[in-house]
């Protein structure tokens, strides 16, 4: 028992990475700007995809809508129904980040890893469910007249600016 807290093996280091545990977290979503849109703009259209939005006019009784042929359409409300990429992205590949955290921790314990990969680790993974998901996300359908604007109905893609706009980054707390 004495020498497996002796210093001819790694305890020592284990249990320090193991502390370290505590002195991160990972962040991850709508954190890039893209192109001529604002990383606010893009945080924007993700929050009203995520939980869904109604649009009401404020300057008159019409929302006014351009569509790509240079007309416009007046509208009185808009409702953007639910479509969580976020939430599900993560709920949805739950058992995959719960896999790479389990087999990060024996990493560690072995030590091949450090606390800070297992994060960076997680991070990558998170990115790619919620990249995933924003893809995969075909319902509900675009409104027809969204539909005839951007001239498909896939309902989270139409730059590409929210996709690559996902991305994560490891905190010291």
């Amino acid at each position: 028992m004495a020498e497996l807290f002796s210093d001819d093996n790694n305890f020592p280091k284990i249990k320090e990475e193991l502390r370290s545990l505590n002195r991160y977290r990972v962040e991850v979503g709508v954190m890039v700007p893209v192109g001529n849109k604002s990383l606010a703009f893009l945080q924007m259209i993700a929050t009203v995809n995520e939980f869904g939005a109604e649009i009401y006019p404020k300057n008159g009784p019409y929302l006014v809508v351009p569509m790509k042929d240079g007309t416009f359409r007046r509208l009185k409300h808009v409702k953007i129904p639910e479509r969580s990429f976020l939430r599900d992205g993560i709920d949805m590949g739950m058992s995959k980040i719960q896999e790479t955290v389990e087999d990060g921790l024996s990493a560690i314990f072995n030590g091949r890893m450090t606390a800070r990969e297992l994060y960076e680790e997680v991070g990558l993974l998170i990115k790619q469910r919620i990249k995933d998901e924003i893809v995969l996300k075909t319902l509900p359908h675009n409104a027809p007249l969204t539909i005839e604007n951007k001239g498909k109905d896939d309902p989270l893609v139409d730059t590409g600016a929210l996709h690559s706009s996902i991305d994560f980054k490891v905190v010291e707390i």
